[in-house]
């Protein structure tokens, strides 16, 4: 089943994602005001609010920082049409800086669709209308002049960030932690101390957040056996995969699949 979601929220104090984590559908955020740090794919911003980000499917991200506003679209992709798309293909893990008219744009554009989202009435194609406007909006945003890069002010290390980029190409590798220490001419303890620092978590789970993210992905795009997408993705055995995937999404591989199926 197709579907659309629209949120607002303030948050008035610090408040930081409890865990890296990726979903099946496409985030558009709106951070109308404050500031956050964001972790996109493997690289880690500086945000000042107004922009504009689009989060792919299955992508790994995590925000953090203190008060704030912002508004989220989730939408699945079929949805979309194939305009709508290629907009969010096209400008996926670009951060969009707003200027002031843009801004106001916007922010009337979201606070329709959250009003008109719970309309018994015509609130679906209300918002059917706005999204479709939202996303030719952003279609003229010219992100990649826009784009800001990394932030210099605690900046993550080199070598969490070859790490980082290490394991997201060699996620499938079945490894310990001495030998990808051994990688890098770095101790063990070096390691664990820099990643944890750095990135709020040990490497391992980092390590699990992209396999269940990879194995999510697997699950929904291809046909392949629980098995077969526990061994694509690094894990020892399916048992361990299940447990893994079953305490990070509250459900099993394999009803995780047909659950997600019904909404297409």
């Amino acid at each position: 089943m197709a579907f659309i979601e629209i949120e607002k929220s303030i948050h008035k104090n610090d408040w930081s994602m409890q865990d890296l984590h990726s979903h099946p559908h496409y985030e558009i955020y709106f951070l109308r005001e404050g500031s956050r740090s964001f972790f996109l794919s493997n690289v880690l911003f500086n945000l000042q609010a107004p922009i504009v980000i689009i989060i792919p499917p299955h992508t790994l991200h995590k925000t953090e920082g203190g008060p704030f506003e912002r508004y989220n679209i989730n939408v699945s992709p079929n949805y979309l049409d194939d305009f709508q798309k290629d907009v969010l293909n096209c400008k996926s893990l670009q951060i969009i800086k707003l200027n002031a008219a843009e801004t106001e744009k916007f922010t009337e554009l979201f606070e329709e669709m959250v009003a008109n989202e719970k309309r018994q009435k015509y609130g679906e194609s209300i918002v059917k209308t706005l999204f479709a406007y939202n996303i030719y909006a952003i279609s003229k945003l010219n992100a990649a002049e826009q784009q800001p890069k990394p932030t210099t002010k605690n900046a993550i290390p080199t070598l969490v960030l070859k790490v980082i980029d290490y394991l997201n190409k060699n996620y499938a590798e079945k490894q310990t932690l001495d030998e990808i220490a051994d990688k890098f001419f770095v101790s063990k303890a070096t390691l664990m101390y820099n990643f944890k620092k750095h990135m709020d978590c040990s490497l391992i789970d980092f390590l699990l957040s992209i396999r269940i993210a990879k194995a999510k992905e697997l699950l929904l795009n291809t046909k392949k056996s629980v098995e077969e997408i526990s061994e694509l993705c690094g894990f020892s055995s399916s048992n361990y995969f299940g447990l893994i995937f079953k305490r990070k999404e509250n459900l099993s591989p394999a009803n995780y699949r047909k659950h997600q199926n019904t909404k297409q």
